[in-house]
Order: C-alpha cells, then structure tokens, then sequence
C-alpha cells in the first residue's frame, strides 16, 4: 500500500527563535488503527516500522512534518488475518509498500503544537488530513541526556475516500488512528 497512516505524526517545539528539527524514533514510534467488524466488535492493528522528521520554530509558530510508514510491517497479531489485511483487498502492499503523511502546516496554541494538516496518501490516493496532537511534551533521554519530544498523535479517516472499499459495510469504513511518536533533535 502506497501511504497511509503516517500516520501520524509528533510535534515537537524547538527553542525560541530557531527551527529545529527532529527525527522519529522507529523504537518508540508506534502507529495503530481500529475498524469495526461487523457491527459488534474492533479490530486493532499496528505498523512495525516507520520513520519520519519533524521541524519546528516555536517562535514563528510553524513547522513541517513528514512521515512514513512501511506499509508491508502491518500486523494484527494473527497471521492469517496479516496475509489478508497486506493483500489486494485491503493495502495491497506488493504496489503500495508505503503511507505517507506530509504537512507543512502546524498549529500551536499556549506554545505548544496541537494539530497538523496535511497531506496523507495511502493506495496511491492522497486526501488532506488533519492530525490532533496530544500529550505533547519534551525531556532529555534519561540514558543518553539527549533532547527528545513526543505526543500522542489521533485522526479518524474513511478508507473508501482512498479506494480501500472492501467489505463496507460489515467491516467498518471509518478507521480511527493513533499513533504513540518520540522524536530525538538532530545536532
């Protein structure tokens, strides 16, 4: 599958004056989703690997964010139900092994970014998307003392908007994203 979740995303706020730029954790980066099934349960699953960037000025409010999501890493926990979800009713991650979130629009309020809206492809399709941004927060890395910042980051999509229309309605079409991001500052 092309793009798609990228999900998603952090923000980080970079000292006064100065744009800074960060770099997703792969460790500590972790997008998910949820979809209901047939009108009784939600299913959940998680992408494996995913890299990104994101550059802030925290002075001049603004900021860039690109992310992207190995598509091919999707996981459900349970193989059969993985082979499916990989396959060509649903990512069709032989053509579209990646889910890119692309934005150059952050908005902040008290300081502190809380959404971006930008651009999210997934099976060749690109939407915009609106990313909210929770829980933002910075520290230094206890072990290595290196600046990091994170967030919870949420955006709820329709996946037949980008073409996935299998099986809608028993297995939902409104898909909620959440994406858990830690980012380390590039010196």
């Amino acid at each position: 599958m092309n793009r798609l979740l990228a999900l998603l995303c952090c923000a980080f706020v970079p000292a006064a004056g100065a744009v800074e730029t960060f770099t997703l954790d792969p460790d500590h980066t972790f997008p998910s989703f949820e979809i209901g099934h047939q009108g009784i349960s939600v299913m959940r699953g998680k992408f494996n690997r995913s890299q990104g960037r994101v550059m802030l000025d925290a002075e001049k409010q603004t900021g860039a964010i690109e992310v992207r999501v190995d598509a091919t890493s999707g996981d459900t926990g349970h193989d059969g139900l993985n082979k499916k979800l990989l396959g060509s009713n649903f990512f069709r991650t032989a053509q579209f092994p990646q889910i890119v979130f692309q934005s150059s629009v952050v908005e902040f309020k008290d300081g502190k970014p809380v959404a971006s809206n930008g651009n999210l492809t997934l099976l060749g399709v690109t939407k915009p998307v609106t990313l909210e941004i929770r829980n933002y927060g910075c520290t230094l890395q206890f072990l290595t003392r290196r600046p990091m910042c994170g967030a919870d980051v949420h955006t709820v999509i329709k996946r037949s908007d980008f073409g996935m229309n299998y099986g809608i309605p028993m297995i939902g079409d409104e898909v909620k994203l959440a994406i858990e991001v830690e980012g380390f500052k590039d010196y």
